[in-house]
């Protein structure tokens, strides 16, 4: 064998082995010295396609859909043109990708064997072209058309099936699926995305596809708020990644995202934040910057939640490459006192988020954000948009959110007998669903309905509870959080919650306590990882809002009132 045989040969090795790195490298020094063929290129193309080598897949693409074509090989340069309008459309490339897509068109009409009458394949007609299909089921996505997606995917899959086309198949049920979930028909999606993926969990599909595929289900699951499936199929997903001798580039990086928002929510945060740490700096470049984007907004969230300063600069980066940054942002706005910025961001972002699957996202954020400005009124309203999609979107976590969010209004209206019933609940379905987190956030608001209803035991050894899971997560905000709130007396329920609390916010009374210790604001900024400006204008409200002069005033009224600890 020669030597550009051997080195061939241990090129389609590597790809095999799924080293894809490796592949790559080999396949480009051999076609150096000899170009390759279309078979070859095809496997190159992928190698560079999972590896994020963007512009090596686009440009191998063309080359091996042109040696299709002019061989005559019609259905699989169909094929290689998808993947490589696929390339362009995950690289932001929207026009460049119609184009492509329209130049298909055009090539498979002339490849018609009447001479171009009718556009065809080996197999049919170029509408029966299971691949173009799913290219024009994307846009119908895109622009909220998921009826008629369906539609289309659902005759791009039995393609697929009539042909023995298994990547063709499942990528247009996976796809299918998502377009029946986002149609508000959770039950047919979902019975859609199980059947994509026992071929997905079995590796019938090609590496391209499985990394896309699995991405695409455990997506949809998490949108729609099904954390069940998208736990069972990333524990799948772990599996096969575990195995590669490499995790980098677009099409793996993406997965890993996702595998990380699971451990996230599941309180694994150590393991998450190496995850997404690993992820944004090998997506920074390349073809990878829009997956980065989402990558970098959940890196955010989780410095958010352990109290990082970085997780400014992460939602920065996240914007930067497109991505959205509420309700994190917003949220981490509340958490620094700004909460008329927070209040801001969240309406903005509802504003715009006409898909419902987006709005349901920002919904549970706006009622936390909205009660902590003092609007009832919105956060009842964002609550019962919440019961708007219980009926469409049946799971445990939607149930568990429309209960929170009722109960946080309910504590906040000053019924605290349906407060309570309602958080008990939300606390219950967050335990079953294994998310620390969520518990623990449920918990020190029934701590804070208890305190109402005189049962201060009860609230201490709830508070205590939440403290310790905080504690353990690392989650230094809400651990001050509960250390402030364990200071403080119960308010008589007599004197009614507003005029209790003289419509003091959650985080002014945070203050209000820290002021009555005698410390300073610079302490106060230290201790509730504020910024001291912050801290400042928290103080002058606070005052305006007692009627009070002076910070000796302030504390003795908080002591009179019950506001905090003698």
């Amino acid at each position: 064998m020669s030597d550009v045989g051997s080195r061939l040969k241990r090129a389609r090795r590597l790809h095999g082995e799924e080293r894809w790195v490796e592949a790559c490298d080999a396949f480009v020094a051999v076609d150096e010295v000899e170009p390759l063929g279309a078979e070859d290129l095809e496997l190159l193309a992928e190698s560079a396609q999972i590896m994020g080598r963007g512009e090596l897949a686009v440009a191998t693409l063309r080359r091996a859909y042109e040696a299709r074509v002019a061989s005559g090989d019609v259905d699989r340069a169909l094929t290689i043109g998808f993947w490589l309008w696929q390339a362009l459309v995950i690289n932001g490339e929207f026009s460049r990708a119609g184009g492509w897509a329209a130049l298909m068109r055009d090539q498979m009409g002339r490849a018609s064997p009447d001479g171009g009458a009718e556009p065809s394949t080996a197999d049919g007609p170029i509408e029966d072209s299971g691949w173009l299909l799913v290219t024009e089921a994307y846009g119908l996505i895109g622009s909220g058309r998921y009826e008629e997606a369906g539609g289309v995917l659902e005759l791009a899959a039995r393609l697929g099936a009539s042909r023995a086309n298994t990547d063709l198949r499942v990528f247009a049920t996976t796809m299918w699926g998502r377009a029946l979930v986002k149609a508000g028909r959770l039950g047919e999606g979902l019975a859609r995305l199980d059947e994509a993926m026992l071929a997905i969990v079995d590796r019938d599909t090609t590496p391209r596809a499985t990394s896309m595929l699995y991405c695409g289900a455990i997506a949809t699951c998490l949108e729609a708020h099904e954390w069940g499936r998208a736990r069972e199929w990333t524990l799948a997903l772990g599996g096969w990644l575990d195995e590669l001798p490499h995790q980098s580039g677009v099409y793996l990086g993406n997965c890993r995202i996702y595998r990380s928002q699971l451990w996230c929510i599941g309180g694994d945060w150590p393991q998450a934040l190496h995850e997404l740490g690993d992820v944004c700096g090998d997506l920074r470049l390349g073809f990878g910057q829009r997956v980065a984007g989402h990558a970098f907004y959940e890196l955010g969230e989780l410095h958010r939640l352990l109290g990082d300063p970085e997780a400014d600069q992460d939602y920065r980066r996240a914007r930067d490459r497109g991505a959205e940054v509420q309700p994190g942002l917003a949220l981490l706005r509340l958490s620094q006192g700004e909460t008329a910025s927070a209040v801001a961001g969240i309406r903005r972002a509802l504003v715009e988020a006409t898909d419902p699957l987006a709005r349901l996202g920002l919904l549970p954020a706006c009622v936390q954000i909205m009660l902590e400005a003092g609007d009832l009124e919105a956060a009842g309203s964002a609550a019962e948009e919440i019961a708007s999609f219980v009926t469409t979107y049946d799971t445990p976590v939607v149930r568990a959110e429309l209960a929170q969010a009722r109960g946080a209004v309910a504590l906040a209206a000053g019924d605290v007998d349906t407060a309570l019933s309602l958080l008990r609940t939300a606390a219950r379905t967050w335990r079953e669903l294994e998310a620390p987190h969520a518990v623990a956030s449920v918990t020190v608001l029934v701590a804070q309905a208890c305190r109402v209803l005189h049962d201060d035991e009860a609230a201490e050894a709830e508070l205590e509870s939440a403290r310790e899971t905080f504690a353990r997560l690392g989650a230094l905000p809400d651990v001050r959080r509960v250390e402030v709130l364990q200071h403080r007396t119960p308010v008589p329920s007599s004197t009614g919650a507003g005029a209790a609390t003289h419509a003091l916010t959650t985080r002014e009374l945070e203050v209000l306590a820290l002021v009555a210790e005698g410390a300073s604001n610079h302490e106060i900024a230290r201790r509730l990882f504020l910024s001291a400006r912050t801290v400042d204008r928290h103080v002058s409200n606070i005052f305006d809002k007692l009627g009070v002069r002076s910070r000796t005033a302030a504390a003795a009224m908080a002591i009179r009132s019950r506001l905090v600890g003698a």
